[in-house]
């Protein structure tokens, strides 16, 4: 009888133990064996109290059973990294004295390594979400006011995020070239890091072991070896911005780990293996290094197996009003004084050319922020330069006298220009100006786009 309900226990996956009054163990199972790291030969050996005396098991829920009489739940953490739920009853006879304890052990280890996944997942996901979130503002994805150009761009981004293929980005300086890198990582299901460098900002002596790493004695200084770029860029991305400017002699170097994902340390022999996804960027223009036998035709086909093209920001002056709201809320948050933007601004900024596109513009936003020393940002603290552009409103006085040689739908369209930037200039937010106007906010800003 004895052998049959041991061999029952045994079925059970929680330890099992049962002692008598003086915690001697009558019967135990072998999942409890497992759970505590305890032999037979030990528990067999020695009583409870003997054991906690040993260390060799922590102050056991039984043990307390047995001093209080009451049934304990308590979780044990074993030195051996099992961590368990002991729950021990005790069973009493008519005079209240304790019969026998039956101790449960349910490991919870797992569930804590669970726990502490799904915990560390809900956090990288609140980041990634919140990453993701800042991209798209970084670069304009508002759906209701951005450009068309854009929303081709992030089309574009998201479905190259999908594959492992290089990238070539393209755009002049300061169009958000390594934010769209970062955004195509981000998207991507890659798990390593996005690792960036800018080929033109290194000198060319130092670019090679700073993205290939070097040995041990590879050169005078290398006391140690060093990893390099693509080394720790393994499993995620690597951005090379100003692609073009990459020496000549290292080209040959990038071409063959575009072509076999394979890199030598310098001074090593040895081949490694690096699983990156590549991404470059220039502002050049390089199909005319090419042509100039300044960069490899191979290395470009390489590199140019999807290319996205970022329009400067005077091809998409729709996505101006998102970025100077975006770039005010963010110093609102750094700075804790909140401020506005005469709708003056807004149409100076509208008619400027932006030769240094977003970096220029979220420049300029910063330096107004502090300048303007109320609460409202306006043309008083413009630039020289940016002041020089007239705005629609400005133009839209010399339309009368040119008014008799313009078609019916010329003067419609130049009577609506005028009109709508009389409602800008009067307004203070363009919310505001599309409620009086009755449009749409993404109307009102297209209709801007057209205002010479």
């Amino acid at each position: 009888m004895l052998s049959l309900l041991s061999n029952v226990l045994n079925t059970s996956s929680d330890g099992l133990f049962v002692c008598n009054i003086e915690g001697y163990p009558i019967l135990y199972n072998e999942a409890l064996l497992e759970m505590t790291n305890l032999s037979h030969a030990f528990i067999n050996s020695y009583v409870i109290y003997d054991a906690v005396e040993m260390m060799a098991v922590p102050k056991t829920s039984a043990a307390i059973d047995l001093e209080t009489k009451q049934a304990c739940t308590t979780i044990i953490e074993y030195e051996h990294g099992k961590k368990c739920i002991v729950t021990a009853t005790p069973y009493l006879d008519a005079d209240n004295e304790i019969l026998f304890v039956v101790s449960n052990l349910r490991d919870i280890t797992e569930m804590n390594r669970l726990q502490k996944e799904l915990e560390e997942t809900q956090q990288i996901k609140d980041m990634y979400q919140k990453n993701l979130e800042q991209l798209r503002n970084e670069i304009g994805n508002q759906q209701h006011i951005m450009s068309k150009n854009m929303k081709q761009v992030m089309s574009l981004a998201e479905r190259f995020a999908e594959n492992d293929l290089p990238i070539l980005l393209l755009g002049e300086s300061g169009v958000g070239k390594d934010v769209l890198a970062n955004f195509i990582h981000q998207q991507s299901k890659r798990k390593g890091p996005l690792i960036k460098i800018n080929c033109g900002a290194i000198p060319d002596h130092l670019l090679e072991s700073e993205l290939f790493g070097y040995e041990k004695g590879a050169f005078t200084g290398a006391s140690q070896a060093k990893k390099g770029l693509f080394e720790a860029a393994q499993d995620g991305t690597i951005f090379l911005d100003e692609i073009g400017d990459l020496p000549y002699s290292l080209q040959v170097k990038l071409l063959n780990v575009v072509q076999d994902y394979k890199i030598r340390r310098l001074g090593g022999t040895e081949m490694k293996e690096v699983n990156v996804r590549i991404i470059t960027a220039t502002n050049a223009d390089i199909e005319g290094l090419v042509k100039q036998k300044a960069f490899r035709l191979d290395l470009y086909y390489r590199l140019n197996v999807l290319s996205i093209h970022i329009p400067p920001l005077r091809e998409r002056k729709e996505d101006i009003p998102s970025f100077v709201f975006y770039y005010l809320r963010q110093f609102e948050q750094k700075y804790h004084i909140r401020k506005k933007v005469d709708n003056r601004v807004l149409q100076q900024f509208m008619a400027y050319g932006w030769p240094g596109n977003i970096r220029e513009l979220k420049n300029l936003m910063e330096r107004l922020y502090h300048l303007s020393e109320g609460t409202t940002i306006t043309t008083y603290y413009l630039p020289e330069n940016l002041l020089r552009h007239r705005s629609g409103l400005e133009k839209s006085e010399e339309w009368s006298e040119h008014d008799q040689h313009r078609t019916l739908k010329e003067a419609v369209t130049s009577f609506e220009q005028a009109y709508i930037s009389r409602a800008l200039s009067r307004s203070t937010s363009l919310q505001e100006c599309a409620s009086q106007l009755g449009i749409s906010i993404s109307s009102l800003v297209r209709k801007k786009r057209s205002i010479k």
